[in-house]
């Protein structure tokens, strides 16, 4: 089965590409939010589809970010697949009147400008990744962690995530309590006096999953020999743990 989530790792593995993700922060407008949504259904992800076709992209998702407010800069967020560097330097080749002959073009484009602002956009490649037997299952929910890394300690970091945390994570996959887990860095907007460097994502299947996992006793199992505090000091040492947001899948295309 494919995986409805950043990791997309059975794609990965048969192509033995980098996969890379663009990920577009939005604000949706008030009053315009299920309109919104629709419009990402019903127009957008159409063209999506034909850009999977054409494998221009391996994946689009969209997800709701939750426990947000008025306030936060973003409430939706989607992300688009790619696993070929050069369909990345014109990543919007399809025409949507070709997808959509029989639409007025040109007023659904107005409309989805009026029912959002397009806050962000981050270039991100992946660098690690777990998947339980090497299929993709497809994550209800997201835990998605911004890591902010000093400069000189991404090597340091990346050695940590993959020979400290993911065999936590693969514990915790084979417990049932996570189904799936992968590290991504940011490519571009880049730069150590960014808010953050790398992202850690966390695949839940539902949403009773978010109080489960035991992490201690994880770290216990996957590191014997260790005590538990040197493994959280040096983790502290090498990354902030900026902020953490649930994100929830609404709609994909693969």
């Amino acid at each position: 089965m494919l995986a409805l989530l950043l990791s997309l790792a059975p794609l990965l593995v048969l192509s033995q590409q980098p996969m890379y993700a663009i990920v577009e922060y939005m604000k949706t407008k008030p009053g315009k939010e299920w309109n919104y949504i629709e419009l990402e259904r019903n127009f957008w992800k159409p063209v999506h589809v034909e850009r999977i076709r054409q494998g221009e992209i391996v994946g689009w998702m969209l997800y709701r970010i939750r426990y947000t407010a008025g306030n936060d800069p973003y409430n939706y967020a989607t992300v688009t697949l790619f696993n070929q560097t050069e369909n990345l330097e014109q990543p919007g080749t399809i025409d949507p009147l070709t997808v959509h002959p029989d639409k007025d073009v040109e007023n659904w484009l107005t409309e989805t400008d009026e029912s959002r602002e397009l806050v962000i956009r981050n270039l991100l490649i992946q660098q690690n990744f777990i998947v339980p037997n090497g299929e993709g299952g497809d994550p209800k929910f997201l835990e998605v962690d911004y890591m902010k890394v000093k400069q000189g300690n991404d090597l340091p970091y990346r050695d940590l995530e993959n020979k400290i945390w993911k065999p936590v994570h693969q514990l915790l996959i084979q417990s049932g309590t996570r189904t799936g887990w992968s590290v991504w860095a940011r490519l571009y907007p880049s730069g150590y006096g960014m808010d953050y460097q790398y992202m850690t994502i966390n695949e839940l299947a539902n949403f009773s999953q978010i109080a489960l996992p035991d992490y201690e006793k994880a770290i216990k199992s996957a590191h014997p020999h260790r005590k538990v505090d040197d493994i959280r000091h040096k983790t502290n040492q090498l990354r902030t743990l900026v902020k953490s947001e649930l994100w929830e899948l609404l709609d994909a295309a693969y």
